[in-house]
């Protein structure tokens, strides 16, 4: 019963004669139609859960990302005005998914769209340098050892051990004198393996924020705005007792290059048609440069030299789809 105790609200607030509807709308430029399939995409926060996708149960169920759910009706929202009068507010679609034959994914169509939540475009696209892989937060200590940076320090193997995940378990050994007196010796065996297996030729990239100025019709695409924010990520371990490494080089990327058209549905899809500043991602590509020479002064922020390469622009943070442009530092 209580998979339906949403729907049955909606209809007691007077959203019933909806059901038999099966008009068109329109989100962020896109046109649907009761009947589509719809491809889920991935939550517009890398590791949160979707924010425009849910069970009508309520209950937290893992949904599965690009697969496709029957879009099948809908049901205005509405709310009270300042006078007390019920106004629409906005619509409540239904998925059916073949995971869940027993219950609706709810979908607020047109937020879901905007966040990317909901796919309606392709999503392939050839990274600038598909042999790059993520630098992670528990690649963070390594490669600083790896490069020189830094050496076995007590901060260094604290720092790695909340970057391995299990917060509650990390959180204790490191706060915890006696315990990590214990863990000591096991905590930095895993770190020297993990040095070890760290490559400095490799091409890595981190996701990264970044501030464009409005399209330029001239040159076609997106120029960095400099004044926004930083070219680069500052990058840090999780924790109390995080490090960080500043990513140092003289390398920009100061315009990314995009197809008018291509520019023109993301700022239809985000709603910043026309606007003069975008926030947009990036997966930004480099490769960790060793340091010229190594004292150990207690630090826990590492000037860290690297070689820019490039990124590559995406309208999500997850960076996985929605590619819009890349570009060669310089």
């Amino acid at each position: 019963m209580r998979n339906y105790l949403y729907l049955l609200l909606v209809l007691l607030l007077g959203g019933g004669s909806s059901l038999a509807q099966t008009a068109v709308t329109t989100a962020g430029g896109q046109t649907f139609h009761l009947g589509d399939s719809l491809m889920i995409g991935l939550p517009h926060t890398p590791g949160k859960r979707y924010r425009t996708i849910h069970p009508s149960s309520w209950e937290y169920r893992e949904i599965p990302a690009f697969t496709k759910g029957k879009l099948k009706w809908h049901i205005p929202t509405p709310k009270r005005n300042i006078f007390g009068n019920l106004i629409p507010q906005d619509t409540v679609y239904f998925l059916n998914h073949p995971k869940f034959p027993k219950d609706s994914l709810i979908v607020y169509l047109g937020e879901a769209v905007q966040k990317g939540e909901i796919v309606t475009a392709p999503v392939e696209h050839t990274p600038l340098y598909p042999e790059a892989v993520e630098l992670l937060p528990e690649d963070y200590v390594p490669a600083l050892i790896k490069a020189g940076y830094t050496t076995y320090t007590d901060v260094a193997i604290k720092a790695y051990a909340q970057s391995l995940g299990n917060s509650g378990s990390s959180h204790t050994t490191v706060n915890n004198p006696f315990e990590y007196q214990r863990q000591r010796a096991i905590l930095l065996e895993k770190l020297k393996k993990a040095v070890e297996k760290f490559d400095l030729n490799q091409v890595y990239y981190a996701r990264h924020q970044l501030t464009t100025d409005g399209y330029d019709f001239t040159r076609s695409g997106y120029p960095w705005a400099e004044l926004y924010g930083p070219a680069v990520p500052f990058l840090s371990t999780p924790g109390d007792d995080r490090v960080s490494l500043y990513l140092a080089t003289q390398q920009r990327v100061p315009f990314i290059s995009v197809p008018a058209e291509r520019a023109e549905s993301y700022e239809k899809r985000s709603g910043t048609l026309g606007h003069k500043v975008h926030t947009l991602y990036a997966r930004v590509y480099f490769r960790l440069l060793p340091v010229e020479s190594y004292t150990e002064d207690g630090s826990r922020v590492f000037r860290t030299n690297i070689n820019y390469l490039g990124l590559d622009l995406y309208e999500y943070p997850h960076c996985a789809y929605y590619h819009l442009g890349s570009g060669k530092a310089e």
